[in-house]
């Protein structure tokens, strides 16, 4: 869209909510329609918030995982983190609904940790970003994913298997693709013309080992959907299935439109924030759906939609009869700003107190959850 940047490595702060539909038509992508989402429902039994609240909302070809799995055919998940520093919230809350993917189908995760990109893109050192690697898988496995089924790849510790593959795909990508589609310019390092190929592997890697095709279904951020028009369009002269993909708005900051930055701290709560940091970002900077004043907040109602407080409220309270509860609430006046933002506050510092336990636990135990080509030969 004109005025608006959004690919991997840049994103417009300004872009909101009604710009989506605009982008995903731009892309060639589908909105998730009810028809979808009733044929979602009647395999998993429910539907995660993050469908229902419109979070993810497109996909490619999800139908057609759908199709092979109403076969009796498998398929695996891949999506990722990029480990340029420590992770919040906005981070954190594609790997939640991936989780309930793979819990309600019971399949594969490969969760490729990109350190070799944030070297080519960054500028900061491997040792930090080895840090940065470190401590990422630990949140991120803090959610509590299947151990048997998770698998994590580390790009700069499988580049054997990954860039064994990535070179037959990047034999097949053109340096003017790589230019247009990611806006490369010939001062950029030839590293971020080959980098894409890597990230392409995860999606073919278990049909590469297998020998016969297994469909790959991605979560992903909008942001990132540049790299997988490009692995939907060489995957087939490869001989393997298009991924397919079910995709998500970015985050909003606490401002309420781009998206939530690491480089800019008063725009995010992140997964170490203490309990009095949360609530004061999200009394002081979560932008509001509510009214001017409290008697046009009485009388008027609020706008939970667009309300950041209310948004992280729905998306990390369990119980979705609260939810709906303080969405007609809120919404109706009956319930004020200030009294969501303390609902969003408690909600977010229960949330991440779980993680910060788990983290703990889950130290010591990262190995076993580490890619190992030998389980997936069949």
């Amino acid at each position: 869209m004109e005025g608006l940047k959004i690919n991997p490595w840049e994103v417009s702060s300004e872009i909101k909510e009604q710009d989506y539909p605009k982008l995903i038509k731009e892309f060639g992508a589908k909105l998730i329609d009810d028809k979808l989402l009733d044929r979602l429902k009647k395999i998993t039994g429910d539907l995660h918030p993050f469908l229902t609240s419109r979070l993810f909302f497109a996909h490619r070809d999800l139908d057609v995982v759908l199709d092979d799995y109403s076969k009796g055919n498998e398929f695996y998940l891949y999506t990722g983190r990029g480990p340029s520093g420590k992770m919040h919230l906005g981070h954190l809350l594609p790997f939640i609904f991936t989780k309930w993917l793979q819990d309600k189908f019971d399949v594969d995760l490969l969760i490729q940790i990109t350190d070799d990109e944030k070297y080519l893109v960054k500028d900061i050192s491997m040792d930090e970003i080895r840090k940065n690697t470190q401590d990422n898988i630990l949140d991120i496995l803090s959610l509590g994913f299947n151990k048997e089924r998770t698998h994590i790849i580390v790009d700069s510790e499988q580049s054997k298997i990954l860039y064994n593959n990535a070179i037959m795909f990047a034999k097949k990508l053109t340096a003017s693709t790589a230019k247009a589609v990611f806006g490369l310019k010939d001062s950029d390092n030839v590293g971020k013309y080959f980098f894409t190929s890597m990230q392409a592997v995860p999606a073919f890697l278990l049909s590469a080992i297998k020998g016969r095709n297994v469909r790959c279904l991605i979560p992903y951020g909008i942001d990132q959907d540049d790299h997988f028009k490009i692995a939907r369009d060489i995957l087939p002269k490869l001989g393997y299935y298009k991924p397919s993909a079910i995709i998500s708005k970015l985050m909003p900051s606490l401002q309420g439109t781009g998206k939530m930055s690491s480089s800019d701290p008063n725009s995010a709560i992140f997964l170490d924030d203490d309990e009095e940091t949360v609530k004061k970002k999200i009394n002081k900077y979560a932008f509001s759906g509510g009214r001017d004043t409290k008697e046009e907040q009485r009388k008027y109602g609020a706008n939970p939609d667009v309300d950041f407080a209310f948004n992280m409220y729905r998306a990390l309270e369990p119980d979705q009869g609260k939810v709906s509860r303080a969405y007609a609430d809120y919404k109706s006046g009956k319930i004020l700003s200030g009294e969501m933002k303390a609902m969003s506050s408690d909600a977010i510092n229960k949330f991440l107190s779980g993680l910060r336990e788990r983290k703990e636990q889950i130290k010591g135990h990262v190995g076993e959850y580490m890619f190992d080509v030998n389980r997936f030969k069949d």
